[in-house]
């Protein structure tokens, strides 16, 4: 309960002031599970790397472009745990062990966070993930990394 109401405290002190975004975080706060394209879309704003009413497949676009994503992903298509490790690894810059810097591969990142103590330790790298999860996540990634962007 209380990683909700963090993650929920996280996303609204962080979108609060803009409106379209908090839309799109109830959206996702709602969602039993959130698609590549959301968390893409959580991930590009908190980077800032898409505009504020950006959407979420111009998010999508972004995380691709980037090399945030495997090739292939489908956006439609729920993200598994191990993309989203990924994409908040990226987007909070932090620093993992030496895998993770030579390949920037998802499943490092992942292994990273499980270490870390920010995933559970039975937490499967191909499960999906709700957005509340998603939230947490990133959350504790930022904390992790020393603050916001």
């Amino acid at each position: 309960m209380k990683k909700m109401l963090a993650a929920l405290f996280f996303a609204l002190a962080v979108f609060a002031a803009h409106s379209q975004r908090a839309e799109k975080i109830t959206e996702i706060i709602e969602s039993g599970e959130i698609s590549n394209e959301q968390g893409a879309w959580i991930a590009c704003q908190f980077s800032q790397d898409v505009a504020e009413g950006a959407s979420y497949s111009d998010a999508m676009t972004k995380a691709t472009e980037k090399g945030w994503f495997p090739s292939g992903e489908v956006a439609s298509n729920p993200i598994t745990l191990q993309n989203l490790c990924g994409l908040c690894v990226k987007a909070c810059g932090l620093k993992c062990g030496l895998l993770y810097r030579l390949t920037k591969a998802n499943r490092y990142a992942f292994k990273e966070l499980k270490a870390n103590g920010i995933l559970d330790s039975a937490a499967d790298p191909s499960m999906t993930v709700t957005g509340q999860n998603a939230l947490s996540i990133l959350n504790a990634c930022v904390k992790k990394a020393g603050g916001s962007k």
